[in-house]
């Protein structure tokens, strides 16, 4: 009987140490910019808190002031494929809501609006709590982490947002 626990003892060690830590996972290499410079692997988004202005009136009134924050950059394989997606999650008076914006065709700072004719240029869109959607126009300032948005409401209810929106860094 001792005999064959040795073994088994034997062959575990040998199956440990064969397996190893296995082959390295090869590095994330940056990816160019439109404008050559390189940039970490895309889609890596920036998390956190960060402080907001932003007003609602409609479904939600009031003004969120501080929020966590997710905002990610997914470039694409040409300049106007890339998509910015940003997610605030804070408190409007005594209330959490969620506000999502989505910029596709996404290619670094500047303006971005849509007027919801599919092909009239980048779709801009915002969600309110998974529920209320409409269209946004959003500024994004140097070096991308912040600048303005103004986001209309129109289904099922109407209502604004606008403000000054704000980043924990920089989405790459």
């Amino acid at each position: 009987m001792r005999p064959l626990i040795l073994l088994v003892l034997v062959l575990v060690a040998l199956g440990l140490v064969a397996c190893g830590d296995g082959p390295a996972l090869p590095t994330p290499t940056p990816e160019p910019t439109v404008d050559g410079t390189p940039m970490p692997a895309p889609g890596l988004p920036v998390l956190g808190p960060a402080p907001q202005d932003l007003e609602f009136l409609g479904p939600v009134e009031g003004v969120m002031s501080e929020a966590s924050v997710t905002c990610a950059w997914f470039h694409g394989n040409t300049p106007d494929a890339g998509r910015l997606q940003l997610a605030f999650d804070g408190l409007v008076g005594n209330e959490r809501h969620r506000l999502r914006v989505v910029v596709n065709a996404y290619s670094g700072p500047g303006p971005y609006a849509w007027d919801g004719v599919p092909g009239s240029g980048p779709e801009v869109t915002g969600e309110l709590d998974s529920t209320h959607r409409g269209h946004v126009v959003i500024n994004v300032d140097q070096p991308g982490g912040s600048g303005d948005i103004e986001i209309t409401l129109t289904s099922p209810l109407q209502g604004r947002i606008h403000g000054i929106w704000e980043c924990p860094g920089t989405p790459r």
